[in-house]
């Protein structure tokens, strides 16, 4: 069930702070992947369900009411990001009509919720813990900068067609599909994305 606000949101949060996956997937019934293959995605999808998100992949937040996208974004011993943040899908069905306001991307990134969990690849699974959650809006130069790196992609793709591109924040790269028919999706930075962490550590 979605939260009915966000401090109901953050309270949930703090259910989950110091949990391990294990423990969380045995208290909402689900069992664990074993093989590392099927695995990808799991623990987002985990935390969905205990926070009540009901988005999963559509072109909307997590918490529609509230307007906040969820991530869940594993981090290392030294906290920081162990890998770039998916944050949507290229639409290319409508590319010439899009612009940044109107886009799943800036819809996606507009107010995050940043769930922490262990991603280090020599914690099991099962043992990560997740960290303390924090809301974050993007300040008006990184809606900026992302804004410079989302037209500079649109642009590109416009006359070279779509391929993989890198921006400073935000790129876009394959995210499924194959060989014959890949799937592009936007991605933010993980030193973007540490920044945004190290600024959150800052106020604690």
């Amino acid at each position: 069930m979605l939260p009915r606000n966000v401090d109901e949101l953050i309270q949930r949060t703090e259910i989950l702070c110091g949990m391990t996956v294990g423990q969380l997937a045995k208290a909402l019934n689900i069992s664990i992947p074993s093989q590392p293959n099927y695995a990808k995605g799991f623990v987002g999808q985990l935390a969905e369900i205990a926070l009540g998100a009901e988005a999963g992949s559509k072109p909307t937040q997590d918490f529609i009411n509230l307007g906040i996208e969820l991530k869940t974004i594993p981090v290392s011993y030294e906290c920081t990001p162990i890998q770039h943040t998916h944050v949507c899908i290229l639409e290319n069905n409508n590319l010439c009509n899009q612009t940044f306001e109107n886009s799943n991307f800036f819809n996606k990134i507009k107010k995050v919720l940043w769930l922490p969990v262990e991603g280090e690849k020599s914690i099991p699974l099962a043992a990560r813990h997740f960290g303390k959650a924090f809301l974050w809006l993007p300040s008006e130069s990184e809606i900026a900068k992302m804004r410079d790196d989302w037209q500079e992609i649109m642009e590109l793709i416009t006359i070279n067609g779509i391929t993989t591109t890198n921006g400073d924040y935000v790129f876009l790269s394959t995210c499924g599909g194959n060989r014959y028919n890949y799937q592009y999706g936007f991605y933010l930075r993980k030193s973007f994305t540490r920044t945004i962490i190290n600024n959150f550590l800052k106020t604690m």
